[in-house]
């Protein structure tokens, strides 16, 4: 098992996709920092100028409570200089879960181009074992690169913030780790597409209506008659979570729909390959 990780862990890091998408992730993850910072204590006034030129162009009391009403949610959300506010500001992006999806769906396209499962069965190797451990290098890599990006951006909103607070550890562990799975969710989704084509490109283009809001949006319209349709929407997830409106109840419930979506997915993965011809 320890050598079959470190052969994919070689395969996945030598990878140009890997150091691609890691190099986006860092930069993303020092862009996230500036916001931090910018957002949060505003060194160039720029609220204050809004809000003066709010008040010069009102032309009623309507005008100023409605724009009042914005402010307030702005400040609000300003509450990212935290434990908790990193990982909203970082691991709730579609765009990174995106990126994992890519990684995953290249990651199996080359292993089929370069004959790599054929190597492994010509060795008597397991086709289960080989595809589970296959999705267990990619979840390692990505919780890995997670936590990098994580760790880059809290690094930095500390040094850049004069107002950082650590005072919220427990939101910040359940947030992450909801978030945590719902990027997992989606990295098994493009790696079974992917595992079943034998090919990257129609799993990037599935992934994608995936994970930016298509397949949510269709739970919607079925959630107007059945709520708990809406429960199973993987982005819902992650906007509770920008928001930091998780509840216990929603975490509970959260978990258990990402457990039951790698179940699906990973168990697909494994019965194709008990069923498929390896050659």
């Amino acid at each position: 098992m320890i050598k079959e990780l470190k052969v994919n862990f070689f395969r996945i890091l030598r990878s140009k996709a890997f150091i691609v998408i890691a190099i986006l992730l860092v930069l993303g993850a020092v862009i996230s920092a500036l916001e931090i910072k910018f957002f949060v204590e505003d060194p160039f006034g720029f609220m204050d100028i809004l809000r003066e030129s709010v008040e010069e162009t009102a032309t009623s009391e309507e005008d100023i409570e409605s724009f009042d009403v914005v402010f307030k949610s702005i400040e609000a959300f300003k509450a990212v200089n935290s434990l908790n506010g990193v990982v909203r500001m970082v691991m709730c992006s579609d765009l990174s879960c995106f990126l994992f999806c890519i990684l995953a769906a290249m990651f199996i396209s080359s292993e089929y181009k370069s004959r790599f499962h054929v190597n492994h069965f010509s060795l008597n190797t397991s086709p289960t074992f080989i595809v589970f451990m296959e999705w267990l290098s990619m979840v390692i890599v990505v919780v890995l690169m997670e936590i990098l990006s994580y760790g880059i951006t809290l690094g930095l909103s500390v040094l850049f913030c004069d107002t950082f607070r650590f005072d919220d550890g427990v939101s910040m562990l359940k947030n992450a780790s909801l978030a945590l799975g719902v990027t997992i969710v989606f990295t098994s989704c493009s790696f079974m597409i992917a595992y079943l084509r034998k090919a990257g490109a129609l799993a990037i283009v599935l992934s994608s209506i995936f994970v930016f809001g298509v397949f949510d949006f269709v739970l919607g319209i079925i959630s107007v008659w059945a709520d708990w349709v809406g429960r199973f929407a993987p982005n819902n997830l992650l906007s509770m979570i920008s928001l930091n409106q998780v509840t216990k109840t929603d975490y509970v419930l959260g978990m258990g729909v990402v457990v039951l979506y790698v179940l699906i997915f990973l168990s697909v993965s494994i019965i194709v390959a008990g069923r498929r011809d390896p050659y």
